[in-house]
């Protein structure tokens, strides 16, 4: 069976998920789209295929609305 790639990464304000690089809709939260990637990952898994999820972190720590806009140790400010 394929290997199914999810990608989760910003853009703009909003978080989008990708499969096999096409994009399907936007979320408000990176928790959000990462909720509907495993989802749909659940269902390649159990038809038998490989899948791999990527999630990419906010490159602006304050943009982070996940963890309160406040950036992890070790993060730049």
């Amino acid at each position: 069976m394929a290997t199914i790639s999810y990608r989760v990464t910003p853009r703009g304000d909003e978080w989008a998920v990708s499969r096999n690089g096409a994009y399907n809709m936007s979320y408000a939260t990176q928790m959000a789209a990462y909720e509907v990637a495993t989802s749909e990952a659940a269902g390649d898994l159990r038809s038998g295929h490989d899948v791999v999820i990527e999630v990419v972190h906010a490159t602006d720590p304050s943009g982070a609305k996940d963890r309160g806009g406040l950036p992890l140790p070790g993060e730049v400010q």
